[in-house]
C-alpha cells in the first residue's frame, strides 16, 4: 500500500535499501540506488536517471516512483538510477520549496540561470547553492548519466528538452497525456534547461495530473514503464 501522509512517505523511503547520496538543508537523507548494474560492473549504455519529489507539494511524484519499484523487471534496457525524493524537507511539510525557500528546479547551472524571479520561484544565490541540487549534480557527473526523467505535477503532459521528442511521443502514446516541447512559461535554471538544452541530453519532465496518485495510477505506471522501455 502506498503511503498517504508525509510521515508514512518518509518512513517508506527510509526503509528502502538505497544509498544516501546527500543530505538536505535540514539534514534529511536523500536516497538513490542504481538498478540493472552489478557493483563494479561496466555497461555499454549510460545510466538513465529518474528523479521525483523536487517540489515538496507534488507527493504523487514520489509515490509513483515508489510504485515503480514494485514492478521493476529483472532486466532493464539500461542501468537505472532512481532518486525518489530530492526535496525531503519540502515533502515533510507539503511545501513546494526547500527549507531555505529555494525552488530547487531553478537552482541548476543552466546558462539561463538568473537571480531575478517571480514570487515562489526563488532560485538561490547561485547555481547549485543548495545541498539537494549539489547532491544530484554530483551523482550525474560521477555516474555519467546519459538521459533523465524528472517526475512532477500537475499539468498531465510529457514535456521534453534536448533530443527527446521521439522518447516523449512514446511515453505520451502509452499514457494518453500530450507530449509538448514547451511547458508554457519560462523555466530559467531548471533541470531540463541545464541537461537538455545546454548539455544536449534527452530529458523528459513527466507532469502527472493533480491530486493523489490513486486517481491516475494506471496512467502514471504506463508512462514510467514506457519511459524505461524507450529510453534513449
Amino acid at each position: 500500500m502506498l503511503p498517504r501522509t508525509p510521515v508514512e512517505r518518509e518512513a517508506a523511503l527510509a526503509s528502502l535499501s538505497f544509498e544516501e547520496i546527500g543530505r538536505s538543508t535540514e539534514g534529511r537523507p536523500i536516497f538513490g540506488r542504481c538498478f540493472g548494474r552489478s557493483a563494479g560492473s561496466a555497461s555499454a549504455r549510460a545510466p538513465l536517471l529518474v528523479m521525483g519529489g523536487i517540489h515538496g507539494d507534488e507527493p504523487a511524484s514520489v509515490d509513483a516512483l515508489l510504485d515503480l519499484l514494485a514492478r521493476l523487471p529483472p532486466a532493464l534496457p539500461a542501468p537505472l538510477w532512481l532518486v525518489p525524493a530530492l526535496n525531503p524537507d519540502g515533502l515533510a511539510v507539503g511545501r513546494k520549496n526547500s527549507a531555505r525557500d529555494v525552488d530547487l528546479n531553478r537552482n541548476f547551472p543552466a546558462r539561463s540561470f538568473r537571480t531575478d524571479h517571480q514570487r515562489g520561484y526563488l532560485p538561490g544565490p547561485a547555481p547549485l547553492s543548495e545541498p539537494e541540487t549539489r547532491a544530484l549534480a554530483d551523482l550525474i557527473g560521477r555516474e555519467a548519466i546519459g538521459a533523465a526523467l524528472a517526475v512532477h505535477a500537475p499539468f498531465a503532459c510529457v514535456n521534453y528538452d534536448g533530443p527527446a521528442a521521439s522518447w516523449a511521443q512514446a511515453v505520451a502514446h502509452a499514457c494518453g497525456w500530450p507530449a509538448q516541447g514547451d511547458i508554457g512559461y519560462p523555466t530559467p535554471g531548471s533541470f531540463g534547461s541545464w541537461l537538455g538544452i545546454d548539455r544536449g541530453l534527452p530529458v523528459l519532465t513527466l507532469e502527472l495530473p493533480p491530486g493523489p496518485l490513486e486517481g491516475f495510477r494506471a496512467g502514471a505506471a504506463a508512462a514510467l514503464d514506457a519511459a524505461l522501455i524507450h529510453s534513449p
